[in-house]
């Protein structure tokens, strides 16, 4: 039997169309094997969100050309939409690499787009939108994902149901640009949509991944503090920069001020949320004066965790042609400034909670995860009692749970809960 491997590279949507390539390849009589010099088909789902993802993609790609059993080589994914002069030159050289710029020709469904399992993940991750035409001046994604699509909810609830029947206690929602979720029949939005997911009668949690500010209204803010053992109480809404300027050269469509004020009525909301963002530092044009306006609102802001990301042209974007660009030593310094900040965050957000029991998932043979993000390890013991210890940068706990017996199994699948408590010394 012939066999096959992947390379999944970028977000989240990459590793739920991954699976879907995966489903096919198996329907046609292929089988996985996680050697890829076993493979006779090796895949690369690219993505080219950053200059980093690009050249880890490049590795690879080079890596399997030089495989000794010249597997056959399927090119597909955001770099291959926006054919940067690199991939460009190095597939001239290369004419054995089959580019297939619809990645939807793989999918074991094109038109439907849903999996029957989440293979090597306790998580499932559910593709309910993809494309954006938002066109922020640093962002190549407009430009190699343009086409806004949505999938219809009644799939969507079908989705759903078959995986959490198949052991998936946890549904991580995710898409290019998940706020502009518009069903095609009954034209309900993300939140009429979450609302439909909730009323699903089976164990199972949602989670929300990153989303704009612009798309959260007040309706989901509602559910998710009416429906707490539903939705998870985490939210990823990007910031970027804290500069009104700056944020306005990004074509980002909101200030500081409009920020702060919705993310505080949020946090008044769900005082216990896990709120998580991203920032961009170093970009065209942010002087020191606009850098400091960044720290100044992310210290006041209840951020549980900064990912912080140095500014890197990507080919194509209007922010590339725009002059004034930040020295990279300069970039890094500003770097480590927003790491300090974020460190603080963590501690902070992880002292607020201590105590506190939340609802959790397993998430790997030794991990779990609860709904407000905090992951932790798991031990167990001679005795059996089930002791968990922290492995987050976020904290320095130890989280017992409230059970008093359990094997690691018997966590395969359950939301159970657990009490955080303080064991790290000073």
């Amino acid at each position: 039997m012939k066999k096959y491997h992947i390379y999944t590279f970028g977000c989240k949507v990459n590793q739920y169309e991954s699976q879907l390539i995966s489903e096919k390849f198996k329907n046609d009589n292929l089988e996985y094997t996680k050697n890829p010099e076993e493979a006779n088909i090796i895949i690369l789902n690219s993505c080219t969100v950053t200059a980093k993802t690009d050249k880890e993609c490049e590795y690879f790609l080079r890596k399997t050309t030089k495989l000794p059993q010249k597997p056959k080589i399927i090119l597909t994914g955001c770099i291959v939409r926006n054919k940067n002069s690199y991939i460009k030159k190095f597939l001239s050289d290369h004419r054995n690499i089959e580019i297939i710029t619809d990645k939807t020709k793989l999918f074991a469904n094109s038109q439907k787009q849903t999996i029957s399992n989440f293979d090597k993940h306790s998580r499932a991750f559910l593709k309910i939108q993809d494309g954006c035409n938002s066109f922020c001046t640093y962002c190549i994604i407009p430009y190699v994902r343009n086409i806004l699509w949505s999938k219809p909810e009644k799939e969507v609830i079908s989705e759903i149901e078959n995986l959490v029947k198949h052991g998936y206690s946890e549904i991580v929602m995710t898409g290019i640009n998940i706020g502009k979720y518009r069903s095609e029949f009954s034209k309900i939005g993300l939140s009429g949509l979450v609302e439909k997911i909730i009323k699903i009668p089976l164990n199972f949690r949602i989670r929300i991944s990153s989303i704009e500010l612009n798309d959260i209204d007040n309706k989901l803010i509602g559910l998710i503090r009416e429906n707490p053992k539903k939705i998870c109480h985490h939210l990823h809404i990007p910031l970027q920069s804290g500069s009104d300027e700056i944020l306005r050269q990004m074509n980002r469509k909101y200030s500081s001020k409009k920020f702060e004020k919705k993310i505080n009525k949020i946090m008044q909301a769900l005082p216990d949320l896990a709120l998580t963002t991203d920032l961009i530092t170093g970009f065209p044009n942010e002087t020191k004066k606009h850098h400091k306006a960044t720290c100044d609102i992310v210290k006041k802001i209840l951020f549980a965790k900064l990912h912080i990301f140095k500014y890197s042209d990507r080919e194509g974007t209007k922010a590339s042609t725009f002059r004034n660009k930040i020295h990279i030593n300069e970039i890094r310094n500003r770097a480590k400034e927003l790491f300090e900040i974020d460190s603080e965050k963590r501690k902070t957000f992880l002292k607020k909670h201590i105590g506190t029991k939340r609802n959790a998932v397993k998430i790997g043979e030794h991990k779990i995860l609860t709904d407000n993000y905090i992951k932790v390890k798991i031990q167990q013991p001679k005795n059996n009692d089930l002791v968990i210890h922290s492995i987050s940068k976020l904290s320095d706990t130890t989280i017992h749970t409230t059970h008093d017996q359990h094997s690691l199994s018997s966590l395969k699948n359950d939301i159970f809960e657990i009490e955080i408590t303080e064991t790290a010394e000073i």
